[in-house]
């Protein structure tokens, strides 16, 4: 556990959690690409302090999402999609919804905090004697022990994490089967209240948790019907399985962390294209639409959906290694292939700039080539320079002497991977090495996502 961190610089908070998402796709695959799926609003401190999500939204309060370090907002995130993933949003019931919350985020905060070996702010609640029980059982736990209930208030109002220690006694009386599937040992009645004496706390008085869970509603605010709870119950599930097939395809051992109840197809094949194109996803888009399917995922025998343009739109930087390193054709080639992924993330411009030894200025004296893609530009990369590589130059020249470049939402470097580059010019936005050859430089970039290219593609 750490404590809450005060972000070096003021930023955006929207553009805080982008960021944390894109970064998550190092490790936790599967939960970065389920978050996706979950559009998010800012929301004021009168309706949430922290996060919270009702099973097709991240609603975020920007203070509190500000205050937390990378770590722990990669926590939170991976927090409220664990929610959607286990249908927390629909599975309360008549259940009291502050108590469910809690029970909820103990279930949750001991799966991420102990098999993940992810971080969480102070405040969230953990206690190990709930590891591997469904929220079911850890709310019987709560509504008729007292003690418990205080013991849960207790951290939530002095933040303060209990239970970081286990024992093997613990773990024999806590095993329960995994969260998504696991509904034994529920002693509550269908109504979710059971013969529950009347309680000594105010339940309503309870203070919120960090990462709250919303009932789901329709469009109009209004409680779910059947007909539409079953609706999103089949859009999570979709969510679920394409998450975990895309992770059990791009982990290293064929496995994945598990986001419940996903029928995982262990032949997946995802190629750079898709491996490139859904890590840009998760960099820049935030709304998605089933209503119209993704085509250039149809191909793998499975279904994404679209993404709805951003009305703010934004920009790709793509910078070049010109040394030697690639062909015009393979260049030709990666322009097609990077202007469709832009145009699938709704962006409105690519930048380009290219690099050797030094950056590259164009024909009109200028350090970047624009192409505006809402105007109908085509992207045209071409061979400028030659001779040694230094990847340094491009960031400099984007980080201290580039005035225009706020809109920019990631950057992709387009190389063979034979060089180093200085962890001091990491800018602020995600970077993805489109690496053409591995070697142990390529293995040991001091930042950013490595994706393999694969260049004979080009020539097929």
């Amino acid at each position: 556990m750490t404590n809450l961190a005060t972000v070096k610089e003021p930023k955006l908070a929207h553009d805080y959690i982008v960021k944390a998402r894109a970064k998550l796709m190092k490790g936790n695959v599967g939960m970065a690409s389920m978050l996706l799926h979950l559009k998010l609003v800012e929301v004021d401190q009168s309706r949430c302090d922290t996060m919270a999500t009702d099973g097709k939204v991240i609603y975020y309060y920007p203070e509190f999402v500000l205050g937390l370090s990378e770590p722990e907002l990669q926590g939170v995130l991976v927090h409220e999609a664990l929610h959607v993933v286990y249908e927390h949003p629909l599975r309360r019931g008549k259940r009291h919804p502050k108590i469910w919350n809690i029970a909820c985020d103990y279930v949750i905060n001991a799966y991420l905090y102990w098999d993940l070996k992810l971080e969480l702010p102070l405040g969230g609640l953990l206690d190990h004697k709930y590891k591997g029980m469904t929220a079911e059982k850890v709310y019987s736990i709560l509504v008729k022990d007292e003690d418990a209930l205080e013991e849960a208030i207790d951290q939530i109002n002095q933040q303060k994490p209990k239970g970081e220690e286990s024992s093997d006694e613990e773990d024999a009386l806590t095993q329960g089967g995994s969260e998504a599937t696991d509904e034994e040992g529920d002693e509550l009645s269908e109504t979710g209240t059971g013969n529950i004496s009347e309680p000594k706390t105010d339940w309503d008085s309870i203070p919120s948790a960090i990462g709250e869970v919303w009932d789901a509603t329709n469009d109009e605010g209004k409680p779910l019907t059947d007909a539409e709870m079953q609706e999103v119950k089949g859009e999570i599930q979709r969510a679920i399985s394409l998450s975990e097939k895309l992770e059990i395809a791009m982990s290293s051992n064929g496995s994945s962390n598990g986001l419940g109840s996903a029928d995982a197809n262990q032949n997946v094949q995802v190629n750079w294209r898709d491996q490139l194109n859904d890590l840009l996803q998760s960099s820049v888009a935030d709304e998605i639409t089933w209503s119209r399917l993704n085509k250039r995922h149809q191909h793998r025998g499975i279904n994404l959906p679209s993404r709805a343009k951003s009305p703010q739109g934004g920009e790709l930087a793509i910078m070049i290694d010109t040394s030697g390193s690639v062909s015009q054709y393979e260049l030709n080639m990666f322009a097609t292939e990077i202007q469709a992924m832009a145009v699938d993330c709704g962006l409105d411009k690519i930048r380009v700039c290219y690099c050797d030894s030094v950056v590259r200025k164009n024909q009109q004296g200028e350090w970047w080539d624009i192409y505006e893609l809402d105007q109908g530009d085509d992207l045209e990369l071409q061979v400028r320079g030659g001779g040694g590589t230094r990847f340094d130059p491009p960031f400099n020249l984007f980080n201290d002497y580039s005035d225009d470049v706020d809109d920019v939402l990631a950057i992709v470097y387009f190389t063979d991977g034979w060089g180093e580059v200085s962890p001091e010019v990491e800018p602020d936005v995600p970077v993805f090495w489109a690496v053409t050859d591995k070697s142990s430089y390529s293995e040991n970039l001091a930042f950013g996502e490595v994706i393999y290219v694969e260049t004979a593609d080009f020539y097929n």
